[in-house]
Order: C-alpha cells, then structure tokens, then sequence
C-alpha cells in the first residue's frame, strides 16, 4: 500500500503511516515515586545497585527492636548507595507488647462468624473475652504513650530518616468477628472491655506526637480499606458489613488523619489479602478500586474524599511474580498516586484468638 504524503510549500512529504491497533504498545505507566521496603540484612550494596538501576530513589527499612546496631549498619549502606534513607515501624502487630500485656490487646465480639477458621477454639465463659492476638491498637488510652515512646526509642538509636512509615494504626483484623481481614474498624465490638477506648481521632493524636519530637522526619501513616459488598457470602460469612458500622467508622477515623497528613499510605497486599479475584479485572485491579474508595467511600457520610494524588500505593513485593509488579505499579500509576513502596520482606498480618479471663485483668 502506498505511503501518504502531504503537499508542504510544492513539495510532497512523506508521514509515516501509522495504524491503530497495530502500533507498538504505549509502555505501562510510572508513578513518580519509587521506594522499595527491606529488612536490613536485605539491604546488601549489590541489591541496592539493582533496585536503584530499577528506578527506585529511596530504601525503607523495616526495624526491629533489637537490631539497633544492624539497621544502623543497613542505614549506612543505602546512604552510600545515593538513596534516600526511610524506615517502616509495625505498630499493631506486636507480640512482645501482647506477651506483655494481654489485657491491651483488642477483642472479637458479637459475630461469630471468625470461628469458621478456628473450629477448635473453645467457647467462652461469662468472665472470658476472646482477645486478637497479638494486636495491640493504638486506639487505646493505655497503649498510646507505651506506643510513642517506642517509636521515640526506635529513632533515638538510628541514624535519621527521610520518611518515617508507621503501618497498621487501625483496629485488628476481622475485628467485627466476621472474619475478614480486612475488618479493622474496631477494636472491641461488644461489652466485654479491658482496656479504654479512645475518640476516633486517636490513630491522628499518635501521628500528631511522632511530629511533635521529630518535626524534621515525614510522618506517613499505612492505612487499608473495609470490605466490599461481593464479601458478605464470602469472606464475611454473611454478615453484611459493607452497608453496615464499616465504612461509616472507616471515615470517621482516616478524615482526621488525613487532616493531620500530607501523604497517606496504603496498605495493598493484593494476594495476601486474597483480593487476586476476577470481578476485579485486570491483573490487580483490587488496588484500582481500593484506592478509589478513598474518594468514594466518605461522601457517603458528607465527608471530602482523599484524592489520588495524596496517597502512596504500598504494594506486594513478596510471593509475586515479576509480571504481578509490574502490574501492581502500573494499577497504582493510572489512579495517579504520590508514588509506590514496593515491599519486598512478607508483611505479618496474621492473627489468633486467645481467651482472657477478666479477672486476671484487675
């Protein structure tokens, strides 16, 4: 087929034929922020020359409270590296702290539904609770200042950091006893109580005193979504939580963190969370409608929404497939967000029931 041409000032040029559907494909989107998450004994000069030559600026460290000098060590390494030095501190999810002190973690109430996966468990007595172990919320009077000074102790023994991730400021999984982890909006969904409450506003409060010591570091909070309305035969157990407490208390505690932060980061582990399911479409696609429920999900209660451009996609760097990233940033690029943490250690999310006789609490 002849090439057409376009007749400029007497003479006749050649355009390049171009044809639709047949065109190379546009190359994937690329979020503008690129931060990779590892252990310390991940962080080896050679693995951070491949992730820097994969685009990635920045290393989040994931701290332990006993490696101190390790983590110094790793820190030492990514600023040789030339990249940014961040660190990721696990708040909830705390076994030492549970050990500790059982009565602070949270409880599973009024449902039961979460039995389905412990089959075995006992039955309670009156003077028993069933508690989330080892979820220890900071949503609690007595937990907020032992979860600051950690924190403080964490950052008082290692060099300082660019951004400080502080993950899982919610309520424990399946919190409601429907059984899906992704329930997080409570931490005691019944009477039966062992530690206090605190307002809505308490996940903002503990982000608000981080600042408040260490104003030259970048506070970002790790926040995840409530379930959807296909789950209720499924991962609910029936309970119809989407148009139930979920969303309502969701918004209610995530508007004012978002008053306390630039940048929220989200919690989007896609097969971990077993949302690697079709009536998602496209490979990942959950993470595409996660983060848009981020806009969508307040304006059910009068509440503004959290654009895009405010939030950071922390995704599944673990039990993937190279093709499966490659999808998870390109799901989060289209929805236009701050950027990606890529997290490449396993994220623990996991959970057991343990009884609590309340009497052992006095």
């Amino acid at each position: 087929m002849p090439r057409p041409h376009l007749r400029a000032g007497g003479l006749l040029v050649a355009l390049p034929l171009v044809w639709i559907g047949l065109a190379s494909p546009l190359p994937a989107a690329q979020p503008s922020c690129k931060i990779a998450l590892l252990r310390a004994d991940q962080a080896s000069a050679d693995r951070l020359l491949g992730l820097q030559r994969e685009g990635f600026t920045s290393i989040a460290l994931a701290l332990s409270d006993t490696n101190a000098a390790v983590d110094t060590l790793a820190a030492g390494r990514v600023s040789r590296a030339g990249l940014d030095l961040d660190y990721w501190i696990e708040i909830a999810r705390n076994p030492a702290l549970a050990d500790a002190h059982p009565e602070w973690m949270a409880s599973i109430q009024t449902h039961q539904e979460w039995r389905r996966l412990f089959p075995q468990f006992p039955k309670t007595q009156s003077n028993e609770v069933v508690k989330v172990y080892p979820w220890v919320p900071v949503l609690y009077r007595e937990t907020l200042g032992p979860h600051l000074q950690r924190v403080a102790q964490l950052l008082r023994d290692r060099p300082s950091p660019r951004r400080l991730f502080l993950n899982d400021l919610q309520g424990p999984p399946s919190a409601c006893g429907c059984g899906h982890p992704l329930c997080r909006w409570t931490t005691d969904y019944g009477p039966l109580k062992s530690a206090t409450r605190l307002p809505n506003d308490a996940a903002a409060q503990f982000v608000a005193g981080i600042k408040r010591v260490q104003p030259q570091i970048e506070v970002i909070p790790v926040w995840t979504t409530e379930c959807e309305e296909h789950d209720r035969q499924g991962m609910c157990g029936g309970v119809g939580c989407f148009h139930g407490t979920c969303w309502r208390e969701w918004t209610a505690q995530v508007e004012p963190l978002a008053a306390q932060t630039d940048i929220i980061g989200v919690l989007l582990p896609y097969r971990a969370f077993q949302r690697d399911l079709p009536i998602y479409g496209d490979s990942a696609g959950w993470i595409t409608s996660a983060l848009g429920f981020f806009q969508q999900m307040p304006l059910r209660y009068q509440a503004p929404g959290i654009p895009a451009h405010r939030l950071l996609a922390v995704l599944q760097g673990w039990d993937v497939t190279p093709e499966q990233i490659q999808a998870e940033i390109a799901r989060a690029a289209e929805a236009g967000t701050k950027g990606v943490l890529l997290v490449l250690t396993p994220i623990d999310q996991s959970w057991t029931p343990r009884m609590l006789a309340l009497s052992a609490t006095k």
